[in-house]
């Protein structure tokens, strides 16, 4: 019976990768949730429980042009997405911004450029230049599920009887929906940022602006007269530092908590914010920063047991916070003792 039910455990956890990853569009994208900021903006905000492993999406739409800014990590949800996208949009989709490099905001859109090929990729020009290995890294994610699948077939035999058609279904899903990505290719950019640049949609205008800051190749948009900011995981309330450039991220952070015109922030993760509350990821970073530089004894571990617990206490109020605040307090002191 233990035998039984470890074979049964350990080919569930290969299910999860090769179908929760490759979940079912429907209610994959059924969870996003679509927020009107204004009448040319969307916020598709992702659903909580993987609001620190997937990422929101902003689309803009003016009156000849619409521009779509990250898509998710989960490829099915994009494809979803993009087939309401060509029945939503009254303009063409012209422009897809990547804000950063990381999966979950940039592979997304080789699917999008599949299903959108006139859409120009905008990216930092950081991003470009490595633009290589973000190519290499979409065929990768794509070999780890067809391995995951293959194993999953391969113990497909130690589930009970009565379950295995329905795990053969899920996995005969997720082996057509793989065939079809594998088809698709994340198509190198058509324009790079490396200064200030301004789009005009018709009638619309955004600015997207380059930065180092959460990333070492980071955008972020803004419209509306400065007064909304599309800042991605720049942004995020519980911010990831471990690629961090992080002093220029706290000096970013301050500016947009002192600038006067900014009303609306629409983070790479989570809900929306205000001004007041990104006063908590400033004190994160800073207090990464200066823990280390004044305790340039400590190992890691020591670093993160004399963490000031006013920090991160905020960070504690679910289960699924306190995990990713430790795992990201622990990328972020490692990376602070390298810079």
């Amino acid at each position: 019976m233990k035998l039984k039910i470890s074979k049964t455990t350990s080919l569930c956890k290969h299910l999860l990768l090769s179908f929760t990853l490759l979940s079912l569009a429907q209610s994959a994208y059924a969870a996003v949730t679509w927020n009107t900021i204004n009448p040319h903006i969307q916020f598709l905000k992702q659903q909580d429980d993987l609001r620190f492993y997937d990422s929101n999406q902003v689309l803009i739409e003016g009156d000849k042009c619409a521009l779509l800014v990250d898509t998710s990590a989960n490829f099915a949800a994009v494809e979803q997405l993009a087939e309401d996208l060509k029945k939503r949009l009254k303009t063409p989709l012209c422009y897809l911004v990547a804000t950063h490099y990381h999966d979950d905001h940039l592979l997304g859109m080789a699917v999008m450029q599949s299903f959108f090929p006139d859409a120009k990729l905008i990216v930092h020009q950081q991003v470009n230049t490595n633009f290589n290995q973000y190519q290499k890294a979409y065929t990768d994610k794509l070999d780890t599920y067809e391995k995951s699948i293959e194993l999953s077939y391969q113990r497909l035999a130690s589930v009970a009887k009565e379950e295995q058609d329905q795990w053969r279904s899920k996995l005969e899903l997720a082996k057509s929906r793989l065939f079809r990505w594998q088809e698709y290719q994340l198509n190198e950019p058509q324009i790079t940022i490396n200064t200030p640049k301004k789009i005009n949609l018709g009638g619309f205008e955004i600015m997207i602006d380059p930065h180092q800051a959460h990333t070492n190749g980071d955008l972020t948009i803004s419209t509306n007269n400065a007064t909304v900011l599309i800042g991605g995981d720049i942004v995020d309330w519980l911010p990831y530092p471990g690629h961090g450039e992080l002093e220029k991220w706290q000096i970013l952070l301050e500016q947009y908590i002192n600038d006067e015109n900014l009303s609306v922030i629409i983070p790479g993760h989570g809900r929306d914010l205000t001004k007041e509350q990104l006063k908590q990821p400033l004190s994160f970073l800073t207090t990464i920063t200066e823990h280390v530089k004044n305790n340039d004894g400590q190992t890691i571990e020591q670093l993160m047991q004399s963490f000031p617990e006013s920090v991160i206490k905020p960070y504690k109020q679910e289960a699924l916070n306190i995990k990713s605040s430790n795992f990201f307090l622990q990328a972020g002191l490692n990376r602070a003792k390298k810079q």
